[in-house]
């Protein structure tokens, strides 16, 4: 359960932290200046649920989905951080 309860709130802090971003973005976008830095996890923690079906949209299948890393995942969708 402990288990459980962890990886649901380290997809909350990572969802947050996706929306945090785009509504950055969209003010960069209105405003068309910043309002503040954009800063991003520097580390991968998690695949979610919306970042899995768009790895299906682009063919991968479900097996090989369950055995990428969450950075592997984020690399193939584009959401990588470059260094």
């Amino acid at each position: 359960m402990d288990e459980h309860l962890r990886m649901l709130l380290n997809q909350v802090v990572a969802e947050e932290a996706l929306l945090d971003c785009v509504s950055r973005t969209e003010d960069v976008e209105q405003n068309g200046a910043a309002t503040g830095p954009a800063t991003s996890p520097a580390v991968s923690l998690m695949i979610t649920n919306r970042q899995r079906a768009a790895l299906r949209d682009l063919g991968f299948s479900e097996e090989s989905i369950r055995q990428m890393t969450p950075a592997e995942a984020h690399e193939k969708l584009g959401l990588a951080k470059p260094f």
